[in-house]
C-alpha cells in the first residue's frame, strides 16, 4: 500500500499514515521494525508499506520511502479544513408545520348509480 505520513515523532519511532485506499490510518511502531538507518520519515512523506490488521488496528510493516516531503502541506491543510468545517457548523432552522386552514368546504359531487 502507499501512503502520506501525516505525523511522525522520530524520536520514539513512530508514525501515523494516510493510506491510498481512503480507509483507517495506519500506525507504525517502529520498536519491532529494523531500519537500515538512523532517518526516520517525516510528515508528508511517501511511503509504500505492508499493512496488516491487529486488534481492528492498521499496523505498517516493511515501510519504505517513495518520495521524500511530496505531501509537506497535507497535513496543515487538514488541520485548517476541520478548523474550518468546525467552526461553520450552523444549526438548522426548524419551522414547525401547521396545516392549512380551508375558509370553505369543498363540496364533492354525488354520483348517481344508474
Amino acid at each position: 500500500m502507499i501512503g502520506v505520513v501525516l505525523w511522525s515523532d522520530a524520536s520514539d519511532r513512530k508514525a501515523v499514515i494516510w493510506c491510498e485506499d481512503q480507509g483507517d490510518l495506519a500506525f507504525l511502531n517502529s520498536e519491532t521494525q529494523l531500519f537500515q538507518s538512523d532517518i526516520f520519515f517525516d510528515a508528508g512523506d511517501v511511503v509504500q508499506f505492508d499493512v496488516e490488521i491487529q486488534s481492528s488496528m492498521r499496523t505498517v510493516h516493511n515501510p519504505r520511502l517513495v518520495l521524500e516531503r511530496a505531501g509537506a502541506g497535507l497535513p496543515e491543510a487538514l488541520r485548517r479544513s476541520a478548523a474550518a468545517s468546525h467552526s461553520t457548523v450552523q444549526t438548522a432552522q426548524i419551522i414547525p408545520f401547521e396545516p392549512r386552514r380551508t375558509e370553505t368546504q369543498v363540496q364533492m359531487p354525488r354520483v348517481s348509480g344508474a
